[in-house]
């Protein structure tokens, strides 16, 4: 009673001060006393934090217009040291925003959050950036030269921090991640009071850090935090957080959930009985692929006209988790065998082995999506590639388990084969408190999505999280920054170091979710997407055509929509022998795994790809354009003028039209003044550049066999392959 008496009397106080937009020295910092101090739960846990949550931000400068250069006929961007002309924290306690402190120099940022960690009661405040790793390399110097070099911080990639804590108390942590979207995204998501105010600040003017603020300007990066600290405090209070507490990345967001119900259900002890050793948990990776994007080589570079219609899978990943059976037993050394002998067992058996293959090729050239995957590939010999996937080989060992080699012998002819490294596991449905836990979430999901966006938010999070956190591998690089230099660096292991590290991993309480379960959630996903494209396609007949692939969905002209339904059908029988059936809302069934097709949202009048992740189509939704590109904004659809021709080879995306920038890190010897005045530490420049759009190359399909050097059976010994 005396804590909420507490918490009521700081919740008034703050409300009788009122909100505050202030240059941060001129703010009444005795004000942050009043913020509560809580403890981290916990045994041996003694440290006191400051309940508040609190986003910094910066913006950035130029110190003069990059010029254009150009270099072997390309063109170029002049880079140079950048500067902070611009910083915002704003803090949120009690569920009021209590203020908005703003400065100019990168120095000032620093002092401005001692002062604020000082003044309050608890020994560790939490700092969140938005894209940490951007603003961490204007303030790093700064940083530590006020508060040393950190105490500790993880980095899962370069330039990638999740968190870094200082000595002195603070930590930062990347909403970023925690997140997975803009600032822009998250404040609609979230619905909160202070969206982002795109649109009010130059980022192609020079600056220096002695300008004074437009009222946009300050509307701008007082929103950009304010924005931030509704959004986490909206996240908080919806998973039940405090402010330690509160996950680092998205995946953390169901994983504290899944532990407690696995916990109930003893799910510690089936994964001591089935978790791999460190052998089979490297083989698993090496069977381990992502998912399938790919362009039908037929129609690379042509634009087709008339309806192109997408489907997409509802909720691929969950649905699989649901419906297929997965290792549940502790993988067993099994003889070498035929490829025939390992399909006839797949139903009740779980299988992982390296197939070597003698002169792979495709069965037929009307084959539109290639399975065969290059970078998956041991060791190849002679290969012929469509855009990553192979067509035709005289020599190729790959790691598989049964579900892909069934979509592969679907698909191609060889003159001979070995499985060896064979290892087999019984199969079973997953166990039934976690899919009862997914089918929960997708539950919620639908429900939610008119009711409460916040939490439709939180459990489509929560749902997409379930199959990460089963493919989460078990030992991963660690990363170090140079503190001297900024270079990031991952620690070497030897391989004795590596195991160890695997199995000190692997006997934590909270490592509960079999890795090899994620391994199969993917190639089942895959499967049916080639399971789609087959029906839809009538077994790609000639006036049905599978265009184009990506991961969950398919591009398709004239598909077969009985077969689609059949399809769907068989989705819902394989859910039902699951016990598991539809959600009902609002007078309808809603079923996970089926292929969807929303009308007109779906179709295209005209539709051009030039490779994975390119694409281009006129939607008959609105009329226009949109592109997919990997590396470009969605704005350099305005370089195609309106015109699906323009999409080709050659055509270039300039930065001026996308904003497409590239990042280069300019890492400087000591902090300096310039000869304007600003403090220059570290920084990244972002420049525009152009983006180039090119196209796989074509092939003629006959003349591919008549030159494909096939490897001579005969050099070879006869008990080597079946043949």
């Amino acid at each position: 009673m005396l804590i909420g008496n507490v918490i009521r009397d700081n919740a008034l106080f703050y409300q009788s001060q009122g909100y505050q937009m202030i240059y941060w020295d001129l703010f009444d910092f005795s004000l942050l006393e009043r913020i509560r101090a809580i403890k981290k739960s916990g045994r041996g846990s003694h440290e006191l934090y400051n309940d508040v949550i609190i986003m910094a931000d910066t913006e950035t400068s130029k110190k003069k217009k990059s010029a254009i250069v150009y270099k072997k006929g390309k063109k170029y961007m002049e880079v140079y040291d950048n500067h902070v002309v611009a910083f915002t924290v704003s803090l949120r306690a009690y569920g009021i925003n209590i203020a908005t402190l703003y400065g100019h120099k990168p120095s000032e940022l620093v002092e401005c959050l001692d002062k604020i960690h000082h003044s309050m009661p608890g020994e560790r405040t939490i700092v969140y950036f938005h894209n940490l790793s951007y603003d961490y390399t204007f303030e790093r110097k700064f940083m530590f030269s006020k508060w040393g070099f950190p105490e500790s911080a993880l980095n899962v990639k370069s330039h990638e921090p999740i968190y870094i804590r200082f000595c002195n108390g603070i930590e930062f942590r990347d909403s970023l991640i925690l997140f997975q979207r803009s600032l822009d995204k998250v404040g609609k998501d979230f619905n909160v009071e202070h969206q982002k105010a795109t649109g009010k600040w130059d980022y192609e003017r020079i600056r220096k850090q002695s300008d004074e603020f437009s009222p946009e300007e300050l509307e701008y990066i007082e929103h950009d935090t304010l924005c931030g600290v509704e959004a986490l405090d909206a996240m908080k209070i919806a998973l039940g957080k405090h402010v330690y507490s509160m996950p680092y990345t998205s995946t953390g967001i169901p994983r504290e959930q899944t532990q407690i119900r696995g916990r109930k259900h003893q799910i510690k002890a089936l994964f001591n009985k089935i978790c791999p050793d460190y052998e089979q948990y490297i083989k698993q990776t090496k069977v381990f692929h992502g998912g399938y994007t790919h362009a039908n080589r037929h129609f690379i570079g042509a634009v087709l006209r008339g309806l192109i219609k997408c489907y997409d899978f509802k909720s691929s990943y969950p649905y699989v988790l649901l419906s297929e059976k997965y290792p549940m037993q502790k993988f067993i050394k099994h003889d070498n065998c035929k490829l025939d002998y390992i399909l006839r067992n797949s139903e009740n058996y779980a299988w992982m082995f390296k197939l070597i293959l003698l002169n792979p090729r495709l069965k037929n050239d009307e084959i539109p999506m290639p399975v065969l995957q290059r970078s998956k590939c041991v060791q190849t010999v002679k290969e012929v590639e469509d855009n990553g996937r192979i067509l035709m080989a005289s020599y190729v060992e790959i790691y598989l388990n049964e579900i892909d080699a069934a979509v592969l012998k679907e698909q191609y002819d060889w003159d001979g084969e070995m499985c060896v490294e064979v290892e087999c596991a019984k199969k079973d449905y997953l166990p039934r408190w976690f899919t009862d836990y997914i089918f929960e979430l997708f539950e919620q999901k639908e429900v939610l999505r008119d009711i409460d966006p916040i939490l439709f938010v939180l459990k489509k999070y929560e749902l997409n999280s379930c199959y990460g956190m089963c493919v989460q591998r078990y030992v991963r690089d660690t990363i170090e920054e140079d503190y001297e230099t900024g270079e990031y660096k991952p620690k070497e292991l030897t391989a004795e170091q590596e195991v160890k590290e695997y199995n000190k991993h692997i006997k934590k309480p909270t490592t509960i979710l079999n890795y090899a379960w994620g391994v199969w959630c993917t190639s089942y996903a895959m499967r049916n997407l080639f399971t789609l494209g087959k029906a839809a396609t009538d077994n790609y007949s000639k006036d049905r055509y599978w265009i184009y692939s990506d991961t969950d969905s398919g591009y398709f002209i004239n598909p077969n929509e009985a077969a689609i339904e059949a399809y769907n059908e068989e989705c819902k029988r394989k859910l039902m022998l699951n016990n598991y059936g539809p959600v009902h809302y609002k007078g309808r069934d809603i079923w996970l795994g089926v292929a969807e097709h929303e009308g007109k949202k779906d179709e295209y009048s005209e539709y051009v790809t030039v490779g994975a992740k390119r694409y281009c189509g006129r939607k008959l939704s609105d009329g226009e354009l949109h592109i997919t590109v990997a590396g470009v904004p969605k704005a350099g659809v305005k370089c195609l003028d309106d015109n699906v021709e323009n999409f080709k080879r050659g055509l270039i995306f300039t930065g001026e039209v996308t904003n497409k920038k590239t990042h280069t890190y300019k890492y400087v010897e000591k902090i300096y003044i310039d000869e304007s005045g600003n403090e220059t530490g570290d920084s990244i420049d972002l420049s525009q550049c152009d983006y180039i759009l090119d196209e796989i190359d074509l092939y003629d399909w006959d003349e591919l066999l008549k030159q494909q050097e096939w490897f001579p059976i005969r050099e070879l010994k006869e008990d080597m392959f079946d043949v």
